[in-house]
């Protein structure tokens, strides 16, 4: 731990998107909001442009009866993406965020359970308009981002001519605003309901605990919610949001617009601290390693705020002797984001840091080691799941909200993540086995890709046999020379189990020649043949 508890950032009270539009450009004025790429040119957009073209686009909507409308909304990160957003729901739209990775097939599904009455996308997707048009009867109004601009240019007209029913659109801070659809490692996805309210308090009180700089690198996709609420703290923090469109842009968007804060997932941070010592050669001097990480973030990185999975605690220590603060975060979409985060001078390594101002956690039905089922209430719960009462019920009673995963909060107030409920393993003597806390110890291991630890189910009844079902890495254990994977692997966990709990030691290996199903967001999907 480094730091020690120290009073609240001050934050502007936020109740709608509208007014979030209206309080940065009030508080901002001229100053950069996005910069991005645009046929080879860099384009700088404004505080006061971004609202002045949110107004045009939002008054365009409304002159075509595009109000209380649900809106399918597929892209890859751009300016138009949040333009196209923020215009539909401060005219009173239900704004759906697709996964681009998504078949056309899937997205149709999406659409057609929401129920969809307009399809925005760009010409990147354009089969997806087609395949929507043969197969859809829901989708009244398609358009496309690259024609956009043409809806913003008719918008201005209009207001200049003293068309003000934007302007006068009163918001409903408690309705459904925008409509998630969960990428889950089991069952079908979910329509997240989410209202103006839930969002921005979610900023509001994230805000309060940590504070943003002048400069980000926008990299997570915005379709997910903490891309997008992310994105939102950024703005309201009068952040300049860089956009990477591409991955393959990355290490030239570092270097381009150097940002001194950024929001990545575990993968991300694994990968370029690899990259890093790729680059070092097998040099593992402090300073050599700190020189290399300014070189491939671009030499101003100071923060980076994790969340969407666990990270090896390691990681806290490895980029602070970067100069790089590592700060986990708990989110989850029915909460909007945040819940929990560590904050700039208030670190704890491991853990995923100290509940939110305005949001309640509590740990139930606790075992003798304090882990437990969270259960979170708070102004930003999700207003339930669209078309499933059944799962609302099940998630939220007497208003909190059942996240399904299992944790503790120490003395300090930090929480824990320690596995999902779905997966625990409840052995015969009582004890509590967390497949992801043995998955998290094993993953370091050479040759192995990918581990699914599981209780074996194949007889009737607890057997109490634990199973680790290993992808492993087939290109590595060639070029070393290893043939027999099996023993390779047997040898390796019966070595792992000798620094383990006895009930928490593994049985049986199993060797699997494919990599495990994953969802979109790059999450394997356990129980899942194939």
């Amino acid at each position: 731990m480094y730091g020690k508890p120290y009073p609240l950032y001050e934050v502007e009270q936020l109740s709608n998107l509208k007014e979030v539009i209206n309080h940065i450009a009030s508080k901002y004025g001229d100053k950069t909001a996005f910069t991005f790429e645009r046929n080879d040119e860099t384009v700088n957009i404004s505080f006061n442009q971004f609202k002045a073209d949110v107004e045009a686009l939002g008054t365009a909507f409304i002159d075509m009866d595009i109000t209380n409308m649900k809106v399918g909304l597929l892209g890859d990160n751009s300016y138009e993406w949040l333009l196209i957003y923020f215009a539909m729901v401060n005219t009173g739209n239900i704004i759906v965020p697709l996964d681009k990775l998504l078949p056309a097939a899937e997205v149709k599904s999406l659409i057609d359970h929401c129920g969809a009455e307009v399809f925005v996308s760009s010409n990147t997707y354009v089969d997806y308009i087609d395949y929507l048009r043969n197969n859809n009867e829901t989708v009244q109004h398609y358009f496309s981002m690259d024609n956009i601009y043409d809806f913003v240019k008719k918008g201005k007209e209009l207001i200049k001519q003293g068309d003000l029913r934007y302007e006068s659109k009163a918001i409903n801070n408690d309705v459904l605003m925008a409509l998630m659809y969960t990428s889950g490692t089991t069952g079908n996805p979910k329509g997240v309901m989410l209202s103006h309210k839930n969002i921005s308090k979610c900023v509001e009180n994230s805000l309060k605990y940590i504070k943003f700089w002048d400069s980000t690198l926008l990299v997570l996709p915005l379709h997910h919610v903490s891309g997008f609420v992310g994105t939102l703290g950024m703005l309201v923090s009068g952040c300049r949001v860089a956009i990477n469109t591409s991955l393959k842009t990355l290490p030239s968007d570092f270097a381009k617009y150097k940002p001194r804060v950024i929001i990545l997932v575990p993968l991300f941070i694994e990968t370029l601290y690899k990259q890093i010592l790729g680059a070092a050669s097998g040099n593992t001097d402090d300073a050599v390693l700190k020189q290399i990480a300014g070189k491939v973030f671009g030499g101003n990185l100071e923060m980076i705020l994790c969340g969407a999975a666990p990270i090896d605690k390691k990681y806290v220590n490895y980029y602070l002797d970067f100069g790089i603060d590592l700060l986990q975060s708990y989110a989850l979409t029915e909460s909007v984001a945040i819940v929990a985060v560590n904050r700039n001078n208030y670190n704890l390594a491991g853990s995923s840091g100290l509940v939110i101002p305005n949001c309640e956690v509590k740990i139930v039905d606790p075992d003798e080691n304090g882990n437990g089922e969270i259960l979170t209430k708070s102004e930003f719960t999700m207003l339930g799941y669209y078309k499933n009462e059944q799962a609302t019920a099940e998630t939220i009673e007497d208003g909190w909200l059942k996240t399904g995963d299992i944790g503790y909060i120490d003395e300090d107030g930090f929480l824990f993540i320690s596995g999902r409920k779905k997966n625990l393993i409840v052995l015969s003597n009582g004890k509590n086995v967390y497949p992801e806390e043995i998955e998290f110890d094993l993953k370091n291991t050479p040759l192995l890709k990918e581990v699914v630890v599981r209780e074996d189910t194949s007889a009737q009844g607890s057997t109490d046999v634990i199973i680790a079902e290993i992808f492993p890495d087939f290109d590595m254990a060639n070029k070393q020379g290893i043939d027999d994977l099996q023993e390779h692997f047997d040898k390796t966990i019966a070595a792992y189990n000798k620094t383990t709990s006895v009930f928490k030691r593994i049985q049986r290996v199993i060797l699997r020649d494919t990599e495990f199903p994953k969802t979109t967001t790059k999450k394997i999907k356990r129980n899942v043949e194939g």
